[in-house]
């Protein structure tokens, strides 16, 4: 792969961060009006000695950590990507053995503290907002999917800060932190995948303590990195059988406490353990409130899941543009470089500005987030300050999954593409786009299936497009600064013909199979928004951002127009 610095050399990204994000507008929230520095000052705890004390040094800060990132990322773990997807796992009297090369680079990270980005600074975390994790997590998955899925493993547990009693927080965070745990979601059982109401994995107490019984599957690195201690965040059942969701518990339960039968043999994200875990009175640590497992705590963590997936999503296709571009320069035909014959620029223009798309709505979708997530960390707040973050909850909330569908599956088309461009190339294991293609794969099966992202986007989607909807008010909240824009106003107006057919169609069933129509229809109208807000406030790319947005919107037209039709003939 392509060797440089993922972050310095990714104009882009870099836009995004020194001239499009409004840093005065997320860090004071994201920090507390600098709350963190206040009780450094008088408590002297080492965990707060990098709080910033203003926007220019949290800042300074998020830079020095992307550089960082990008740095391990394009420098070392590109370089053996292709060795340890090659070499891939062993599995053998119940221990899984990791690649040597592998094991090592997961090290560079954690040795640049980069393994707890998710988790406050209190706790011995970066303490970055959800814009900044979102951009690590892009920048790893750009160098290699299967050990960026161990490293960010650990983000899974930011929910307990959450969910769980400050002790439970106190004890298991800094933990996980300093023993470079790995952490999985024990959900998928091997007769319910997505049906999580119905799992049957068991929970009973005795005496003060918990233990749990059944096995999971698809559980990934639930064996830990050769030896090293992890965790499953486990959701088993506390009440009957009969109880459904509300029977469900959630439990962090340790490795050692549990038996790997088995590995997945995969098309893809081949170092990526894929285990069956099987719990035999494993002891295990309850979260939270009993019977609060699926409804609330399952569902945060699946959030940030999703966004980590949109990143991962967002990373694969930078890197398969970059390689099919290289190659494009290089590779001569018919006495030129294959870059310069039409068919094959439309691929990479295509593939240009649709990634360019891919990273407006990441970022979008992570800033939705910090501008509501500190509202749970019980701060006092006043009703306005509470009126809005309860907006951009409903939000996130839709944005969330549309986001994860959206960045997968267009990760799935433009992977396909780069390796267009390579030809037979492509197709053969001496370029990283065969690998590339087989590990965009996964992104839109696993945390949700695009048919459950659909599924969970809809009714934001339609609700919020009422006269008084939160979606509604979101677009025309995007659309300040480009209401003259006629491109934007006949995709909307078309946008608005599709929600009102959709509303109009009697029989449920036909509603379901059509709902994905209307949710990719929402998903385009939102990043032709943000990409016209890109270009209107770039100062450094602005034509190129103009010819995107062109194109972007001529596509985003015929797209929408074609959905429509679609739902007038159901």
């Amino acid at each position: 792969m392509i060797q440089n610095n993922y972050f310095l050399s990714n104009e882009d990204l870099k836009e995004h961060f020194y001239e499009l994000i409004d840093w005065n507008e997320i860090v004071p929230i994201y920090e507390n009006q600098f709350a963190d520095v206040k009780l450094f000052e008088s408590t002297k705890n080492p965990k707060l000695e990098m709080a910033p004390s203003s926007v220019e040094e949290a800042t300074s800060y998020y830079e020095e950590i992307l550089k960082s990132c990008g740095e391990i990322s394009g420098m070392y773990v590109s370089q053996v990507a292709s060795t340890v997807d090659s070499k891939g796992l062993k599995f053998e009297n119940g221990e899984v053995s990791h690649p040597k090369e592998m094991v090592d680079v997961i090290q560079m990270y954690h040795d640049a503290g980069l393994g707890p980005a998710a988790f406050k600074r209190k706790y011995g975390g970066l303490g970055v907002p959800s814009i900044i994790k979102a951009m690590i997590a892009e920048i790893m998955y750009r160098s290699d999917s299967s050990i960026t899925i161990a490293v960010g493993s650990m983000g899974l547990a930011a929910i307990l800060e959450v969910c769980a009693t400050e002790d439970m927080k106190n004890e298991w965070i800094p933990k996980l932190i300093s023993g470079n745990y790995t952490v999985t979601m024990g959900l998928s059982e091997p007769d319910y995948g997505s049906d999580l109401p119905n799992i049957t994995t068991k929970a009973t107490k005795k005496g003060e303590e918990w233990f749990l019984n059944g096995t999971k599957r698809f559980q990934t690195v639930a064996c830990g990195i050769n030896g090293s201690p992890g965790i499953t965040l486990t959701l088993a059942r506390t009440g009957t059988q009969e109880s459904g969701a509300r029977g469900l518990s959630f439990f962090i339960v340790e490795n050692k406490e549990y038996q790997i039968q088995g590995i997945e043999k995969k098309l893809g994200i081949k170092a990526s353990a894929t285990c069956e875990t099987v719990f035999e009175n494993s002891k295990g640590y309850l979260v939270g409130k009993e019977g609060f497992g699926l409804v609330k705590y399952v569902m945060g963590m699946l959030n940030g899941a999703r966004l980590s997936v949109s990143s991962q999503g967002t990373g694969i296709v930078t890197a398969a543009f970059e390689e099919a571009i290289k190659y494009a320069k290089e590779r001569n035909q018919f006495g030129k470089p294959i870059y310069e014959i039409p068919a094959v620029r439309r691929l990479l223009d295509r593939m240009e500005r649709e990634l360019a798309g891919m990273r407006c709505l990441m970022v979008e979708a992570a800033y939705s987030v910090d501008k509501y997530y500190w509202y749970e960390d019980g701060r006092e707040v006043s009703s306005e300050e509470s009126k809005t973050a309860k907006f951009w909850e409903k939000v996130a909330n839709t944005l969330t999954p549309i986001s994860k569908y959206y960045n997968s599956e267009m990760c799935n088309d433009l992977v396909y593409d780069g390796l267009q461009v390579l030809g037979g190339a492509g197709y053969t294991e001496d370029y990283d786009l065969s690998r590339l293609y087989r590990d965009a794969r996964i992104t839109n099966i696993y945390d949700g299936t695009t048919q459950i992202q659909v599924n969970a986007a809809i009714g934001g989607v339609i609700s919020g497009m009422s006269e008084t909807g939160t979606f509604r008010a979101y677009l025309d909240h995007l659309s300040k600064g480009s209401e003259g824009n006629q491109s934007l106003k006949e995709i909307r107006n078309v946008f608005e013909s599709v929600v009102d057919t959709f509303k109009s169609i009697k029989e449920q069933n036909i509603k379901e199979a059509f709902s994905f129509e209307v949710v990719e229809s929402a998903a385009r109208v939102v990043i032709g928004y943000l990409m016209e807000r890109s270009k209107n406030k770039s100062i450094s790319r602005k034509e190129l951002r103009t010819k995107w947005c062109k194109d972007f919107h001529n596509d985003s037209f015929a797209i929408l127009s074609a959905n429509l039709i679609k739902l007038k003939k159901t």
